[in-house]
């Protein structure tokens, strides 16, 4: 399985146009905004910090600044290649031209957010600097801590302030290009649902799933696993439910989602943001 990690992590994706915040913040502060966002939907707030790691992170960043370039691979002609950069690179969720702490510049980029958000993460390495933002991901996930199914949902159960609409912006793709909602389309949350204790994660489909409000059932559409081209990029067990429209401010729902035919099941209900 480590290939089939090392294969998806060298397509690019990089966050595209998200919100600018700070220029730089330090690896502790930008873990604690992310912990702190995991702990409120009730996924484990546990990720550490692998320095190592991030030092490759700051490698990759240097390559970046260097050749003036922004991307996953390096060029091993380049005189700023080196091998721990180029192994964060290809292990990582990207941004440029914004950063930690004062907005997540993953937001609206929800491939990246998703691999961020997985209850797997264990420890990431963590480099944001000269306009860059690199976070390890692949190498820290862990699934041994399940005996059992457990779906865990973004948003959690019972969070409020939600947002009721998103336009999901990130490369080389967002969840909704393979369900007939491509790139610049306004849809609703793109609502992150991830099965644990499983079989076959890597292969795991969503089989059924609803939202409701009070007007009745919303409309969705579903990517997991094994959703073409897009599936590629999302960690073990995990998927997308995305309400075609924007939902209504200030609002109740209701969702469930089933994974591999009654294997792992989850019911919850958030409230949207007020307008």
């Amino acid at each position: 399985m480590r290939a089939t990690l090392l294969s998806l992590a060298v397509v690019a994706l990089v966050a595209a146009g998200t919100a600018a915040a700070g220029i730089g913040a330090a690896p502790a502060a930008i873990l604690a905004s992310l912990n702190s966002a995991r702990a409120a939907n009730g996924l484990p707030g546990r990720v550490k910090e692998n320095p190592g790691w991030s030092e490759k992170c700051a490698r990759h960043i240097a390559y970046m600044g260097s050749t003036g370039t922004f991307g996953h691979s390096e060029d091993p002609a380049s005189p700023a290649y080196s091998v721990d950069g180029n192994w964060a690179g290809e292990n990582s969720v990207l941004a440029m031209g914004s950063s930690w702490p004062n907005g997540d510049p993953f937001a609206t980029a929800p491939i990246h957010l998703i691999q961020l958000m997985s209850p797997e993460l264990r420890q990431v390495g963590i480099e944001a600097s000269s306009g860059f933002v690199c976070v390890t991901t692949w190498p820290g996930y862990d699934s041994s801590s399940w005996k059992k199914p457990t779906v865990f949902s973004v948003p959690g159960n019972g969070a409020v302030r939600v947002p009721y609409a998103e336009t999901a912006n990130e490369l080389p793709v967002v969840p909704g290009d393979a369900v007939g909602l491509p790139h610049g389309t306004p849809t609703g949350f793109n609502i992150m649902v991830y099965a644990e204790g499983v079989r076959s994660p890597w292969r795991l489909r969503i089989t059924a799933a609803t939202l409701t409000g009070p007007g009745g059932p919303v409309e969705l559409r579903t990517v997991d696993r094994t959703t073409p081209v897009v599936g590629q990029f999302l960690p073990p067990g995990s998927g997308f439910l995305i309400p075609v429209a924007a939902l209504e401010p200030g609002t109740t729902y209701r969702a469930t989602v089933d994974f591999g035919n009654g294997q792992a099941r989850r019911a919850w209900h958030f409230t949207t943001a007020p307008a």
